[in-house]
């Protein structure tokens, strides 16, 4: 059985849908451009910048089940500040994330679970938390020939790290839904609740709501993904929470390096 989709005949709305599907075995190298708007006190309104770099590498291990590896390398992050009640900006490359998730080859269902990991390759303190982590991931979702919607769940615990810094336990949750038009076109939304478990009150809970519309567009014969998103955070940390946030997103979509089950029937 090869379950891989063969992106050169497929049609935009299709690709659309494979992008979006957070275990679906469509190769992607996904870039995302943040802006945040974050409340710095005393100093009010300052911006954050973030350029991402997140590729989905997945895998068929057999005809029944498949891998799905998700890193994330934080490029570029410029975030401000403050020291001494002056304003400070620090820039440098972010910790790096890792997600190994297996799931059945299922549909309609999305189901997958793994390990997650956050490696301390941050070049500031301010960029970084310092600290090795690990946990467990999931997804679980359902996909129509028209909407998707799943919940990308993440926990991590630090186990090891530099020892000045805090111990870090926290907990990510995607909420991710959208309805394909033609034409590769779609709306939808995908923020993700943060909880922060060792904060002190008021600082525990990020909470973001907003619309995502995307599109499939071919360039040079391959099919892009573009997407805006645009958050608002009616829940935030009282320290340095974050306002309000813009993510653009380009996404090529490549062929499948791995098109054949790993093990057993390979025809």
């Amino acid at each position: 059985m090869d379950a891989v989709p063969d992106v050169g005949s497929e049609s935009n709305t299709e690709i659309n849908k494979n992008v979006t599907d957070p275990i679906s075995l469509t190769w992607s190298l996904k870039t995302k451009n943040v802006i945040t708007l974050l409340d710095v006190q005393p100093h009010g309104d300052q911006p954050e910048y973030r350029l991402q770099f997140q590729p989905t590498l997945p895998a068929l291990l057999t005809s029944d089940f498949k891998l799905i590896a998700r890193p994330e390398f934080t490029l570029v992050e410029d975030k401000p500040y403050t020291s001494d009640d002056e304003l400070q900006r620090s820039t440098g490359v972010g910790d790096t994330v890792l997600d190994l998730v297996i799931g059945p080859v299922s549909d309609p269902w999305l189901v997958a679970l793994g390990p997650t990991f956050i490696f301390p390759t941050a070049s500031t303190d301010h960029t970084g938390q310092g600290k090795w982590q690990a946990g467990p991931a999931g997804v679980a979702g359902y996909r129509s020939k028209t909407w998707l919607a799943a919940l990308i769940a993440q926990q991590w615990w630090s186990f090891a790290g530099a020892e000045d810094r805090a111990a870090v336990s926290q907990l990510h949750l995607q909420y991710l839904a959208s309805y394909f038009f033609g034409d590769g076109w779609s709306i939808g939304t995908d923020p993700t609740i943060k909880f922060d478990w060792r904060a002190s009150p008021g600082n525990k809970v990020t909470f973001p709501i907003g619309p995502l519309v995307g599109k499939v567009v071919r360039l040079a014969g391959t099919p892009v993904t573009l997407q805006l998103d645009a958050n608002y955070f009616p829940v935030r940390p009282e320290s340095n929470g974050a306002q309000c946030e813009i993510d653009i997103k380009i996404v090529p979509v490549i062929p499948a390096l791995l098109p054949h089950p790993l093990f057993g029937d390979r025809s």
